[in-house]
This record gives structure tokens, sequence and C-alpha cells, in this order.
């Protein structure tokens, strides 16, 4: 019987990747065990924690649309996770079930080690006041960024500003509402709105580009999004979705183990089980 290490844990999960992405880093660990995918919906999210837990396993993935609902199910939740109230990480370590959020570190670490980003003093403009746009906001702050939210509901964006400017006062980083004119001073750009996803829209005009950006793109189907080919073409640096994905699944690998995987290996699993579904 092949013994599950870990999972993820949502409703639908089928179109998941995260299987292919943790046990390619499984397998190149040398760990025994393997990393599967639970449909499971917000009713039975907190007596599938407590089966799983019982079974042995080190940690949990979170998605849609338990990232919030799973909270009760917790002992406690990492700074991070409180403040954002969404948890798409869970660790069964030392008795405990504790909560993470991975998604904005692993935004920051692809703006950084996939786009030669410095993000410390840097001016970061944030599409978006969803979810990710939160988790991404937060994180560039706490790595000392300058962060511009822009929305087209400024409402939203101002909520968001409210809700987590108080968290960055020792970080020397920002927040605050901006406007797609902050672009033009920016260094960092990142799309965290679902425009552009399975189609060539784009969620800002591209005369606001420029070569001196590090783009990403939240988005990664299609992999090549038309914010980012329209950065391209004025030469700026770009970061595509899979690799925020890699860099998130990374994180909770090193919570649930204590050991950072290859990137690089976790990336060609990736592209692979894309590629095997295209066929």
């Amino acid at each position: 019987m092949t013994i599950r290490l870990a999972a993820v844990i949502g409703n639908p999960v089928g179109h998941s990747l995260s299987p292919a992405i943790h046990n390619a880093a499984f397998a190149a660990s040398g760990r025994v065990g393997e990393y599967v995918a639970i449909e499971c919906g917000e009713r039975e999210v907190k007596s599938t924690v407590a089966s799983l837990r019982k079974e042995g396993m080190v940690g949990l993935s979170v998605t849609m649309p338990l990232k919030e609902s799973v909270i009760e199910s917790l002992d406690s939740l990492h700074v991070t996770a409180s403040l954002l109230n969404a948890v798409n990480c869970v660790s069964f370590a030392d008795g405990r079930v504790v909560g993470y959020n991975t998604d904005g570190d692993g935004c920051c670490d692809a703006l950084e080690q996939q786009g030669g980003a410095n993000l410390q003093g840097s001016t970061a403009v944030v599409l978006g006041a969803g979810g990710t746009a939160r988790s991404v906001a937060l994180s560039l702050g706490l790595r000392g960024a300058n962060v511009r939210i822009v929305n087209r509901s400024e409402d939203r964006a101002e909520h968001l500003v409210n809700s987590l400017h108080f968290a960055l006062a020792d970080s020397g980083g920002s927040l605050s509402v901006g406007s797609p004119s902050d672009i033009g001073a920016a260094h960092v750009l990142v799309n965290a709105t679902s425009v552009g996803m399975n189609s060539h829209a784009m969620p800002v005009d591209a005369s606001v580009l420029h070569k001196r950006l590090v783009v990403l793109d939240a988005v990664y189907s299609p992999m090549e999004t038309a914010l980012l080919t329209a950065a391209r073409a004025v030469e700026a640096t770009t970061v595509d979705g899979l690799w925020m994905l890699i860099q998130q699944a990374r994180h909770q690998q090193v919570l649930w183990f204590g050991e950072n995987p290859d990137a690089q290996v976790m990336r060609l699993a990736a592209e692979q089980e894309l590629e095997r579904r295209r066929k």
C-alpha cells in the first residue's frame, strides 16, 4: 500500500497541477509516499481534515472554496494567514494543525528568482483586489516594496489597503490605492486578476508598459498571456503564472519537511502534465 504523505483538498480538484508538482519533488528527494487530490466540499472540510490528520499525513494544500472554511479545523494560524483570513497550506506537526498562506511568498520568490527583481524599496503595482491580490500585496509590502493597488472598484482597493497597511509598519514597505499611471514609474507589475485567463484580454493598456518593469501574470492558462506578450514587446522582463504556482508549492514542501526542493524539477513536471492534458 502506498503511503499518502500529503494531499490537495477542494472542489473541484481534478484540474489541479499540485499532484504532479509535489510528487515530482517527492521523487527527486527520494521521499517514499505520494501526494493525492481529494474532493472535499465546505460541509465536509472539518471531518476530512480530522480524518487525514489521523491517517498520518504530513500536510495539506487547500484550494477553492475551502481557504476560509478550513480555518475552523485548525489549532492555530501563521500571522500571514491570519491577516489574510485565508489558508492554502496546512501542516500536521508536533500534535498541532497549523494554517499558512504561501501564495504571496510564491509570487515574490518568482519575481526575485525568475524575474531578477529587487523588491526592497521598489515600487510595485498590483492589479486586482481579490484574494490573490491581497496575498501578493501583503508579501510584497513585507519585503519592503511600496505597493500600489489598482482595481476597477476603488472601494475594494481601499478596503484592501485599510485592512492590511498596518501590518507593514516595521517592514519598510507601504500600501496604497493607485492608478494605471503608476505603472510608468514602477519596477514591478503583477496581474492578480483573472483578466487574460483563456482569452486575449489585457488587464491594462499596453501603452503603460516599459522595459524597466518585471511583469508577473498570475494567470497561467494560457501560459503566454496577452499581458506577457505585450510586456515582452517593450523588452520588459516577464514571469509566467506557473512560476508563482511552483514557488508557492516549494514553500509548502519547506513547511512540511524542512527541506527546499528543486523548483526546476517541479516546473518540468507541471509542464509535462499540461502537455499531457493538451493531447
